[in-house]
């Protein structure tokens, strides 16, 4: 409640204080930005709220026969994380002769290939692309091609993507099949979060992923899917082949989630979803320094120049000019004078509540509520990381899993 009453207040002041004055040039372009922003916050912030809520109802769905699943987890360089990955798979709480995990080793320069084969587990199965692609193959990326030969040598019909370095609660898996169960949808994405956050790129990482996916869930109950996240990812086989797999695609470095979602969907509108339930949540590790943190996200947002849909590059563009016009109005907030700050209280102050509102929701179901309280100061490190990330992204180049991509 308390957060609602500031939110009143803060725009009251507003109000009063462009009474006082006359309207500038900037002061007008700030008013447009902040309702511009506000109305695209609200989207998002009612989509997750409309968003219903799943549940791992196993009592409904015990009467249906369980599905056999094929778990594909495309890998490279993973030796310190894919035992705890393996591992937690393994402890699910689904029958044990109803699913397989099937790995395939991108062209790993460390133990990766070695520790998983060395995994006691009946239905494990360990792929090197190598065999397939031959020494080539070395320098290009190619988590598309793992997945597609992953699901080929898969025995099941119902595939579940994840990543080597990713972890999950014992009720992960039952809680995919439930929701898959009792829906009819083509396409599934569940929840993913960044663990553990004590220091402070970390928590950025945290909230940030935790925004991401509630856009994800946000604008999947919209109608308007823009993003998934291929560790954590459902489908049928069929329905893959259907849409012709990554045909198409190969030639963007990353994206294997994103594109074949809009392929599915464009086949089947209206068919894919988002599993709004905590045990479903995949969890994966934070970037370690800010270099691979920013090569993470050139990665994720060089893969916006492969949409179709330029609705979405609308809402990338409006993002960055939005932040960048924040720091304009502060760079016109100097000299002091009477209202001088007031263009950088309208956006800024703007952008504060409706983050605040969105994320609301956002951290109470992660469980990380108690991080509202950081968001005044994450805020002002996230205009800058848009600001600097925006360009980077353009030029496609970072490097990624010791691989230098262009």
């Amino acid at each position: 409640m308390w957060v609602f009453t500031v939110l009143f207040f803060g725009l009251q002041l507003h109000i009063r204080a462009l009474l006082l004055m006359s309207l500038s040039p900037l002061l007008i372009v700030s008013i447009v930005f902040a309702v511009l922003y506000l109305a695209l916050v609200m989207y998002f912030f009612v989509g997750w709220l409309r968003l219903k809520r799943a549940t791992d109802n196993r009592q409904q769905t015990r009467g249906k026969d369980l599905p056999f699943v094929s778990i594909v987890i495309p890998t490279r360089n993973e030796s310190e994380n894919i035992k705890a990955c393996l591992e937690s798979i393994f402890k699910q709480n689904y029958p044990k002769d109803l699913f397989e995990v099937v790995m395939v080793d991108d062209y790993s320069t460390d133990p990766t290939l070695r520790f998983a084969r060395e995994i006691d587990g009946e239905n494990l199965t360990v792929l090197d692309l190598m065999q397939y692609l031959g020494n080539p193959g070395e320098y290009v990326p190619n988590k598309k091609k793992a997945i597609a030969l992953g699901i080929k040598n898969a025995k099941c019909d119902l595939i579940i993507t994840t990543d080597g370095d990713c972890t999950m609660n014992e009720n992960w898996l039952s809680s995919m099949v439930s929701y898959y169960q009792q829906n009819e949808f083509k396409l599934l994405t569940g929840p993913v979060m960044m663990k553990p956050a004590y220091f402070p790129l970390q928590i950025f990482q945290q909230l940030d992923v935790m925004n991401l996916i509630g856009i994800t869930g946000a604008t999947l109950r919209n109608g308007f899917p823009t993003m998934c996240n291929g560790a954590n990812l459902m489908y049928a086989k069929q329905t893959f082949h259907e849409v012709e797999g990554f045909k198409g695609n190969h030639d963007v470095p990353t994206g294997d989630d994103v594109f074949l979602m809009h392929k599915i969907n464009e086949r089947y509108p209206g068919s894919v979803s988002f599993v709004k339930n905590y045990d479903a949540t995949v969890f994966t590790k934070p970037e370690k320094g800010l270099g691979k943190f920013l090569s993470q996200r050139i990665r994720w947002i060089s893969k916006s120049t492969g949409f179709n849909d330029f609705k979405v590059t609308l809402v990338l563009y409006f993002a960055y000019f939005f932040n960048t016009f924040i720091i304009v109005a502060l760079c016109f907030t100097f000299p002091l004078s009477e209202f001088s700050w007031l263009p950088l209280a309208v956006a800024g102050g703007t952008k504060l509540y409706a983050d605040l509102l969105f994320n609301i929701p956002i951290t109470i179901f992660f469980r990380k509520w108690y991080m509202l309280l950081l968001l005044p100061i994450i805020e002002v490190f996230y205009v800058l990381y848009v600001i600097v990330i925006g360009p980077l992204s353009l030029t496609g180049r970072y490097r990624w899993k010791d691989r230098k991509i262009r």
